[in-house]
């Protein structure tokens, strides 16, 4: 009895003990955390001193949550957030670019960028770049997007997220020249052209020009939306082998396209894996943008879609496979813009949603906003230096090597190619190419002779930043007309890529020759209506629904229609129908058809960016 009395009191005093040990720890914990931050009428935060006591009346800090979190609709819409945890601006940001990094698009919390990692990959890579900036090389980054990572509406690439990672990386990771002398990190600009992974495939010569490459980061989210649906690159494809129906239809343009983006991203993967530059790259996949509109719907095919346009599970998938790391910011902030439902969504008073977040109906981040894109790429790379410094992976099983990186590099198969598609396009893409690139100023001098003849066109850059290059004509009248010279490739194909726009452009009509004269010029004279139940007149052209025939005339190889529905302007590319053979000599002619008075817009243009043999 005595034994069992004393063993009660010794556990009743190590009760008594532990107690108060933890509520040493909660007051000491409670006293360090910094001092309540206290909120004005505008939803405007005031960092207050770490060494003032904490409030710990629950309603006022739910009500302060609730402001933090946008739950208070009275916020203008024009308002934008000091961030709330400023040590973890100190932590990120050096003193010198601080101050930029004051005003941003919304609060941002250290939960929220941990979750710009959704999947970690091989950083074998990322882990070879990081040592280099340890040891104050100079390196290259490569920026692979479209108009996000331009800063599109948000004052031009000044004010994007590429040139503030660089300037963060040039303060953060200081480097010497080879000369000895005080160097920079500098981002290569990419190709004018490059805009989608589709792009990235036909411009992939311009990455493959550049001498030294360190690191890469592909930003392609919002623009792979709006691909076709099937890729015309496709070989063994029944739509491009088979014309013996009256009409090739193809998926509707406004088809979700997963199956392209897929197909042309493990492309690029794939070709940079095996790039050497002189090193293996550190690849990144950089979700940095959605596409709003597909939200903004209640009803309608958006929702049909698997994944309402958003490509983000498409390129995660992909990613992983090839063990690539993925930062993005769409993880966490698309889930948070449409947690209160649609219609707070697209509400400019709620600071997290769609409409505060874009600058324009689609998919383009506000200056402030490219700060905070820039600021999930400094987290990650300093978690991935922490990592480093932690030896956490020193003792990794031989599998979990890069094997893509070894002097023979060893490539799993491919997910969508098939062999020969593999072949042609990744293991054999060192094979010269017939390619003739309008987008490029550089390459004016390559194509001016293959240019035969032009008969209304011209060759300028048609945008506000005076960049975006092509072969452009406009005439309401049709008639304009330019033959290209061309000399068969490997397979034959020829390969064609013009803008495609929702007001303002027209059609054209391709076709091959062995003549300089347009021999089509009736034709070309004729307006292109969309053919319903026409039969027998075969120079008129079919959509129903969005779904378009492409059965032409005799000796007309392929109709270029640069109109569809999407309220953006992009980049169509298609292959024709008929083939040069290897070594043969013809000329490709493109003639502008007058415009159909149902098209939207005024003008009749059409902008011819690229042709390609291979």
């Amino acid at each position: 009895m005595k034994t069992a009395t004393l063993l009660r009191m010794r556990e009743s005093s190590l009760r008594s003990y532990l107690l108060a040990v933890c509520c040493g720890i909660l007051g000491y914990i409670i006293g360090s955390v910094p001092s309540s931050t206290k909120y004005n009428l505008e939803g405007q935060v005031d960092i207050k001193s770490s060494t003032q006591p904490i409030e710990n009346d629950t309603d006022t800090l739910m009500r302060e949550i609730d402001v933090v979190s946008g739950l208070n609709n009275s916020i203008d819409e024009s308002f934008v957030h000091l961030p709330t945890k400023k040590s973890l601006i100190e932590e990120i940001m050096p003193p010198k670019l601080q101050p930029v990094y004051e005003i941003l698009q919304f609060n941002v919390t250290r939960s929220m960028l941990r979750q710009s990692r959704p999947v970690i990959g091989n950083t074998q890579r990322l882990h070879h770049y990081l040592k280099k900036l340890r040891n104050k090389e100079c390196t290259t980054v490569l920026f692979m997007g479209g108009s996000v990572t331009a800063g599109h509406n948000a004052g031009g690439p000044q004010f994007a997220y590429p040139t503030l990672f660089i300037d963060w990386l040039n303060e953060v990771y200081p480097c010497v020249s080879a000369n000895g002398t005080v160097g920079k990190h500098e981002r290569i600009p990419s190709a004018p052209g490059i805009k989608n992974s589709q792009t990235a495939f036909l411009y992939f010569s311009s990455i493959r020009s550049i001498e030294k490459l360190d690191l890469v980061f592909t930003e392609f989210n919002v623009n792979d939306a709006f691909l076709a649906g099937y890729p015309p690159h496709a070989l063994k494809n029944e739509t491009h082998d088979n014309y013996a129906t009256e009409c090739e239809v193809e998926r509707p343009i406004e088809s979700d396209g997963y199956y392209a983006s897929a197909f042309y991203f493990e492309v690029l993967l794939r070709r940079l894996l095996l790039l050497r530059k002189p090193d293996p790259i550190a690849i990144v996949t950089f979700n940095a943008d959605y596409t709003g509109r597909p939200w903004n719907t209640a009803l309608g095919i958006d929702r049909m879609s698997l994944f309402r346009k958003n490509m983000e599970p498409t390129k995660l998938w992909i990613s992983s496979m090839y063990e690539i790391p993925v930062f993005s910011a769409v993880s966490w902030m698309l889930p948070l813009a449409g947690k209160k439902g649609s219609e707070l969504q697209f509400s400019k008073t709620y600071e997290f949603g769609t409409k505060s977040w874009h600058a324009d109906q689609c998919c383009h981040p506000k200056k402030y906003g490219h700060r905070i894109l820039s600021l999930v790429i400094a987290f990650c790379l300093l978690e991935e230096e922490r990592v480093l410094s932690s030896h956490q992976y020193s003792n990794r099983a031989d599998i979990e090597r890069d094997f893509t990186a070894d002097p023979i590099p060893f490539m799993r198969e491919p997910l969508y190619l098939n062999p020969e598609e593999d072949i042609a396009y990744v293991s054999s893409i060192d094979v010269e190419e017939g390619m003739i690139d309008f987008t490029n100023p550089d390459e004016k001098k390559e194509w001016e002779g293959k240019v035969a003849v032009n008969e209304g066109w011209m060759w300028y850059a048609d945008n506000k930043f005076n960049d975006k290059y092509g072969l452009i004509t406009n005439n309401s009248a049709g008639k304009s007309h330019v033959a290209i010279s061309l000399t068969g490739g490997k397979n034959g194909l020829v390969e064609v890529s013009y803008v495609v726009s929702y007001e303002t452009f027209g059609r054209g009509l391709a076709w091959l020759d062995d003549s300089l004269d347009n021999t089509k010029q009736d034709l070309c004279k004729k307006v292109l209506y969309p053919c319903k139940t026409n039969k027998g007149d075969d120079t008129k052209w079919r959509i129903h629904k969005s779904l378009t025939c492409r059965r032409y005339v005799e000796g007309i190889d392929m109709i270029l229609n640069g109109i569809w529905s999407n309220n953006a302007s992009t980049q169509l590319v298609t292959l024709l129908r008929k083939k040069i053979p290897l070594g043969e000599h013809k000329y490709l002619h493109i003639c502008l058809t007058p415009r159909d008075a149902s098209s939207p817009g005024t003008d009749n243009k059409f902008k011819l960016l690229s042709v390609r043999t291979f």
